[in-house]
């Protein structure tokens, strides 16, 4: 029997720390599992920056070409890039990315996706596969050639980008990128050839260790020597992505870090301006102030939950949902296979800073609204635990805070706006909005952690608000 976490199975994905959680014996059983779960015959792979996921690349080639499946290797590369081949194409009607995104370099893990690039996750494909595998034999020892790249896609998606966008065409404009030693830098080689735009370089060898900086870009310390590049150089923007570069964060020229709030705003309101429904997605975690804001601009911000494989779900069965923003630097877009592209929106924020368009949406998405300078994350053993205890915490908080607005509830990957206190039991997040101030807590999908989300119309308030709801985790639910 082969020896795995069984933690590793997150909601949008498999996860986990690498070799102590799951090793290449898995993810040679994966290789071996995923066809007959999806009814896969021709699989696309890829694989990150990080030092195991060549090892782990390779095991999960050989177990997939050992079901006598048909497999076509992009090599190293970002994950968007087995978006592009999954939706643009039928060649391949299953996508495996060997990679943990924005985690620390011990963590890897497999992202997948069917035809027309849409994600299989726990409930839809996933689960099925790690249940497999729990009954399998352990493959024989012996190592396994690292496979040889056969798909060359970076130049079509290139170019499929610039068609969608448009050229950005600024004069005498100067941009830092930071990939962070990711794999965000491969396609701006493709890019600077076809833009002429000579970036700043920052970081861009892939260095699966991540030595310049860890690869969340959610977090501010991540952002610092971005930040200060932009001012050094005079720079007219700066731009980070994290280790897969599925996510993209920029920096102004005033040295302000736009936050993945902001950044939707000015997104969503590029790409809806000609959608009659003038709708975009915002995860219910969004600020209020970025709510108030696309409001303000004729625009209809609907709640979503948080997480790629549900986000997408809510807008391929909304059609009047042509964007939905993360605020951990997700955007998705429904002409790219409702998949998250950072490509396509670097190119939408070049035009944007080269218009000067950028400063004054981060300007008008007015601070009435205040967060504490971090937000808390509680630790658990499993994953059940964060749930049971943001159940908990909402409940206590109703207690100490009554009298809400508005009880929102996340329920079978939707999130549902007219709730009762009696809901939060079958939900897996919860939002609470009061006049002056609102919360949410949910646990994390990829991790066993709950995170809490505060905002108030003062800093004090906020900061006095989280304390007290942070303190209710320290309880027994």
């Amino acid at each position: 029997m082969v020896s795995f976490d069984p933690e590793i199975l997150k909601s949008n994905d498999i996860r986990g720390t690498y070799p102590h959680q799951f090793d290449e014996d898995f993810a040679r059983l994966l290789g071996r599992t995923l066809p007959g779960v999806t009814n896969a015959t021709r699989i696309a792979v890829g694989y990150d920056a990080r030092i195991s996921s060549p090892s782990l690349c390779a095991s999960l080639v050989a177990g997939l070409r050992e079901t006598g499946a048909e497999v076509g290797t992009l090599g190293m590369c970002p994950t968007e890039l087995l978006y592009y081949v999954l939706g643009g194409s039928d060649d391949y009607d299953l996508g495996v990315m060997v990679t943990a995104s924005h985690n620390p370099p011990e963590f890897n893990g497999f992202k997948v996706c069917g035809p027309n690039a849409e994600p299989i996750s726990r409930q839809s494909g996933l689960q099925k596969a790690v249940d497999t595998i729990y009954s399998m034999e352990a493959p024989s020892a012996g190592g396994v050639p690292e496979p040889v790249k056969s798909i060359s896609a970076e130049e079509d998606y290139v170019e499929y980008a610039l068609d969608y966008t448009g050229y950005p065409e600024p004069a005498d404009f100067r941009v830092v990128i930071d990939p962070g030693n990711g794999v965000g830098g491969l396609l701006w080689e493709y890019l600077e050839d076809e833009t002429g735009i000579e970036p700043i370089r920052m970081n861009f060898e892939p260095d699966g260790r991540f030595p310049a900086h860890l690869p969340d870009i959610t977090k501010q310390e991540n952002m610092a020597a971005l930040r200060k590049k932009v001012l050094d150089t005079g720079a007219d923007l700066g731009l980070a992505y994290d280790g897969d570069a599925d996510r993209v964060r920029a920096v102004l020229a005033n040295g302000h870090v736009m936050d993945g709030s902001e950044t939707g705003a000015a997104l969503g309101l590029q790409i809806v301006h000609d959608h009659p429904a003038k709708q975009m997605a915002v995860s219910m975690a969004a600020s209020r102030a970025v709510m108030d804001f696309l409001e303000d601009n004729d625009c209809v911000p609907l709640l979503v939950p948080v997480g790629h494989a549900k986000i997408k779900g809510v807008m391929r069965s909304t059609p009047s949902l042509v964007f939905a923003a993360e605020s951990s630097g997700h955007f998705y877009y429904r002409d790219f296979h409702f998949c998250d592209s950072a490509l396509i929106s670097t190119l939408l924020l070049l035009q944007m800073a080269a218009a000067g368009e950028l400063q004054p949406v981060a300007h008008d998405v007015e601070k009435t609204w205040h967060s504490p300078a971090e937000s808390p994350k509680f630790e658990f053993e499993v994953w059940e635990e964060a749930l049971q205890s943001c159940r908990h915490v909402a409940h206590r908080a109703l207690e100490r805070f009554p009298d809400p607005e508005e009880i929102i509830c996340e329920r079978d990957w939707k999130v549902d706006r007219e709730c009762g206190e009696e809901d939060i039991e079958a939900a897996d997040g919860v939002r609470v909005d009061y006049a002056d101030w609102w919360f949410c807590v949910r646990p994390s999908g990829t991790e066993p952690l709950a995170r809490l989300t505060v905002e108030a119309r003062t800093r004090q308030q906020a900061n006095e608000r989280q304390k007290a709801l942070s303190q209710f985790f320290d309880e027994k639910g």
